[in-house]
């Protein structure tokens, strides 16, 4: 056999061919029917796009910066998400009245998936580099929809456009809000920290009044101002002893009367006793004046002995002297006690001076670390009001769409043919299958076929050529069944070139037409 197929030559199988014609024109003829019914039966499929411009920011982006920051895609493949809900696509579904049939056949999911399947995305980027690399950017994008009708096609196709202008801009309006809000949220926050900062600063400042940095150079000046006023009122203090220890002598050595019942002028016993004592204070008890007092005083007793039981006459005071010097220590004990309550009135205005200066870095630890919080806080405020100012601006600019937009380049159209089944191609892959199919069979039906047929196979399978060779003979009934046949073969020619220029006419172009464009080309090359 395998010699049998290396010695075939095109003539053999050509022979072949003629020999197995019908089952190569049979399936071929069936094929081409079939291919035909197939392209013819197929619903028509309208598919209507629109085309969606991603228009770039009006305004600069140096001067208002967009608070939506995300990308064209990532953007678009959220919309989608949302409008390509279940909920949603049954209202569309309900809507246009789609799929009048399956609605009773499929749930709601179903019917989501199958409108998702005729609904299609598709985005229209172009390549640009920046910074030195290659990157894409979205340009525009398509909303494609299928359908049996064609008029529901574009007002699907429409309204899913729609939808998607709808949701960017509430989308990208409801984000600017939030952000906006949440600025605004964030600044009142940092408002009130910084009014509880403050009134504790106030608060401190008041309990801490005396120790706050600021008072220290005060604080300190007044301490050495104060020392000062004390080192005075010591001296001054120093100079009234002395005064009125000198004035104490001499009302000791004066008398407070001029006479006496006896006829002398002796010295009160009390203010002697009294000049003793202050001399005591600033001398010792071996000096001239205080030993001449107290022999004062002891004669004064001795001479109280001797009159005990003598009538005591009422001293009266009428030594001029005396009354001024008694007048004038009165006065130095005045304003000696004025100096002492002076005295001990700064030694603690000093000591509490003296605490407060000790205290000020301890204040001013907590008092810096209060106001360092205060200003961190404004700056956060500062900063957060910019952004919030800022993000209102945005804000606006979104409202009346002088952000990035998305705008309609070409709404959906009527389509005019289906975009689907390609008969054109369904037909022509059909006859090229049917084609080969008969052939194949045909050539799997002759390797099947055991039987010899012709001179050669025969000195092929005998290795001797035949002694004679007897043609085959043909008869009456061999040419009629070839007559017939051929009128079967020219019937089914005639039938395909019907076929062909139905098609023809139907698919691709009417014939008139057609043959008006053949003309041309015709005389377009007679002419050349």
């Amino acid at each position: 056999m395998e010699m049998e197929e290396e010695g075939k030559s095109v003539k053999d199988y050509l022979q072949m061919a003629r020999r197995r014609k019908y089952f190569i024109v049979i399936p071929m003829m069936l094929g081409f029917i079939i291919s035909v019914l197939i392209a013819f039966i197929l619903p028509p499929v309208y598919r209507s796009e629109a085309i969606i411009l991603i228009e770039q920011q009006h305004i600069p982006t140096d001067v208002v910066k967009s608070t939506v920051v995300s990308f064209a895609d990532e953007r678009i493949q959220q919309i989608q998400q949302k409008i390509m809900t279940i909920e949603s696509i049954n209202k569309m579904i309900n809507q246009f009245d789609l799929y009048p049939k399956e609605k009773n056949k499929l749930t709601a999911r179903e019917l989501a998936l199958l409108f998702r399947q005729s609904a299609k995305l598709e985005l229209i980027s172009a390549d640009v580099i920046e910074k030195g690399k290659k990157s894409k950017i979205i340009l525009a994008f398509k909303l494609i929809f299928e359908h049996k009708q064609a008029a529901l096609a574009q007002q699907v196709a429409n309204e899913l456009l729609t939808r998607f202008l709808v949701e960017n801009l509430r989308s990208r309006t409801e984000r600017a809000e939030e952000t906006t809000l949440f600025l605004q949220l964030e600044s009142a926050k940092l408002k009130q920290e910084i009014q509880t900062i403050e009134n504790t600063i106030a608060e401190y400042k008041q309990k801490n009044s005396n120790s706050l940095p600021a008072l220290l150079p005060t604080n300190v000046s007044l301490i050495d101002r104060v020392q000062v006023q004390l080192q005075q009122l010591v001296l001054q203090e120093k100079i009234l002893n002395q005064r009125e220890t000198s004035l104490r002598m001499q009302l000791a050595m004066s008398n407070p009367v001029a006479m006496t019942a006896q006829g002398v002028i002796p010295d009160s016993l009390p203010m002697l006793e009294a000049a003793y004592a202050t001399l005591l204070i600033n001398y010792s008890a071996s000096h001239p004046d205080v030993k001449a007092i107290k022999r004062k005083i002891e004669g004064f007793h001795t001479e109280r002995e001797i009159d005990n039981d003598a009538e005591e006459t009422p001293e009266i005071i009428t030594n001029p002297v005396y009354l001024q010097l008694s007048s004038e220590i009165k006065m130095v004990e005045t304003e000696l006690n004025n100096v002492v309550d002076l005295r001990a009135s700064l030694s603690e205005q000093l000591k509490t001076l003296e605490l407060n200066v000790a205290e000020t870095h301890q204040v001013e630890r907590g008092y810096y670390d209060l106001l360092r919080d205060l200003d961190n806080v404004k700056a956060q405020y500062s900063e957060l009001k910019t952004k919030y100012l800022d993000a209102k601006l945005a804000q606006t600019m979104e409202e009346e769409q002088k952000a990035e937009t998305f705008s309609v380049q070409e709404p959906a159209r009527l389509p005019a043919r289906p975009e689907k089944p390609n008969r054109k191609k369904l037909i022509f892959k059909g006859l090229i299958i049917s084609i080969i199919a008969g052939l194949g069979i045909a050539y799997l039906v002759e390797l099947m076929d055991g039987s010899i047929r012709g001179y050669e196979p025969v000195v092929q399978l005998v290795g001797e050529e035949p002694l004679v060779v007897i043609p085959y003979i043909v008869n009456d009934e061999d040419v009629a069944r070839t007559r017939k046949n051929q009128r079967v073969f020219i019937l089914i020619g005639v039938f395909y070139f019907v076929c062909l220029l139905t098609l023809t006419h139907v698919l691709y172009m009417p014939l008139d037409m057609l043959w008006y464009k053949v003309l041309k080309v015709a005389e377009s090359k007679i002419s050349q």
